[in-house]
């Protein structure tokens, strides 16, 4: 049973004033029995549309409900009778006692709450730990009618006729993608917390695929076509790359008290210092900082200084929620570990103009992630304009050694 007309707009509306909590009778009236105590595996079914569901097979019990996103595993903590939290990027995942529920996500500042409808399938969906997979194939692909943008598809097929894989583009990676082929029609899904991303191509035509279609979340599709890749397509345009300004390294904020605070780089400095511009709302933000929490137990001289961009400064009090979701981002990944060595500082609005513009040692800031790094001695810092998270393979790799080189003096910027 999907949520619609008037009752989905007051349910939301409700969750959004702060009326109802999660588990009140307006959804569906979940109990303690609504979710049983033994685990329960399943599928999540996410409403995209009314012909587009995006598929994310789970396992759920009375204390937590875990989502196998691909090779990825999200662990969403029990809140509330039916409800769960989302871990790094907040929101909440609510059933009824029938499995019809929404995803409530906190990190889109609109005028009401941002929310899918999903349901609760009972299966055994889940990819099979030994489903033997293809060699890798690479597609690329267009998206939109008019300048269009382009990206790299990542493949890996099944016996079983699963796929899994990823999208690579010139400043990041769409994350773990993963879902089925059927007779002639390809499915690929994920869902990370933050994005919720759908999609969906015809494959009768021999190496392309054709009528296909984007979807992210309920709000955004685009059309799209691929291609096998071959010697002939160029690399991805990897972008107008930020560079150094000759400007000192600086900036100033708000620590997570809401005090203000302000850091000037020396080249005297005898530690290593990285910058990461970047925004709560960030999933490849998350994996670059996932990287340099293993770098920092690497390299005790190493300090990250969190430069947070957030959504939602401008509205009322909004200055104070972009401070709590950072707090809990810090608590997600156990930031508070590194004590004086890790600082998050709220700069400003989640804007690459706004961006450049605080921090004008910069050019530019042509994507979330950019970060910068300046080692003891160095004329000028290396800077790195987005992220290929681990859903990349090689390209993640690649990141890692690129970083490593930084941190220790031996590498130019990107």
């Amino acid at each position: 049973m999907r949520l619609c007309g008037p009752y989905r707009a007051v349910l939301f509306l409700a969750f959004g004033l702060g009326f109802v909590r999660c588990g009140s009778p307006q959804l569906d009236d979940p109990s303690s029995t609504a979710i049983p105590a033994e685990n329960t595996k399943g599928t999540l079914v996410f409403f995209l549309s009314d012909s587009v569901e995006a598929r994310i097979p789970a396992m759920k019990s009375a204390q937590e409900m875990t989502l196998y996103n691909g090779a990825e595993t999200l662990v969403l903590t029990a809140e509330d009778s039916g409800c769960f939290r989302v871990p790094v990027f907040d929101g909440t995942l609510c059933l009824g006692p029938q499995g019809a529920g929404a995803w409530t996500d906190v990190l889109r500042t609109g005028e009401s709450p941002y929310a899918v409808d999903l349901k609760w399938v009972d299966s055994e969906e889940r990819m099979s730990d030994n489903d033997t997979w293809g060699q890798t194939e690479y597609w690329r692909m267009a998206f939109g009618l008019e300048n269009p943008w382009f990206g790299d598809l990542v493949l890996q097929r099944s016996a079983a006729g699963r796929i899994k894989g990823t999208i690579e583009t010139a400043t990041g990676d769409f994350r773990y993608l993963h879902g089925s082929v059927e007779g002639f029609n390809l499915n690929l899904q994920t869902f990370d917390g933050a994005h919720l991303f759908h999609f969906k191509a015809n494959t009768s035509i021999a190496d392309s695929l054709v009528d296909g279609v984007f979807s992210s979340g309920n709000h955004y599709t685009t059309p799209f076509i691929a291609h096998r890749k071959s010697d002939k397509d160029p690399l991805l345009a990897s972008g107008n790359e930020a560079v150094w300004t000759g400007l000192p390294v600086a900036y100033s904020g708000k620590d997570l008290l809401g005090q203000p605070t302000e850091w000037t780089w020396s080249p005297s400095d005898s530690a290593v210092h990285v910058l990461s511009v970047m925004g709560s709302w960030c999933p490849n933000c998350m994996d670059e900082h996932r990287l340099l929490i293993a770098l920092m137990e690497e390299h005790p001289n190493m300090y990250v200084h969190t430069l947070a961009f957030e959504r939602g400064l401008n509205r009322d009090n909004g200055e104070t929620a972009a401070l709590k979701r950072l707090k809990q981002y810090s608590r997600s990944l156990e930031l508070q570990r590194f004590e004086d060595r890790w600082s998050i500082s709220l700069i400003g609005p989640a804007s690459k103009k706004e961006a450049q513009s605080l921090l004008p040692f910069l050019d530019r800031v042509v994507s979330f992630p950019t970060s910068i790094v300046m080692t003891p001695g160095a004329l000028q810092p290396w800077i790195h304009t987005g992220f290929n998270g681990p859903a990349t393979g090689q390209k993640y790799a690649l990141e890692r050694s690129r970083f490593s080189a930084a941190i220790s003096g031996l590498t130019e910027s990107r």
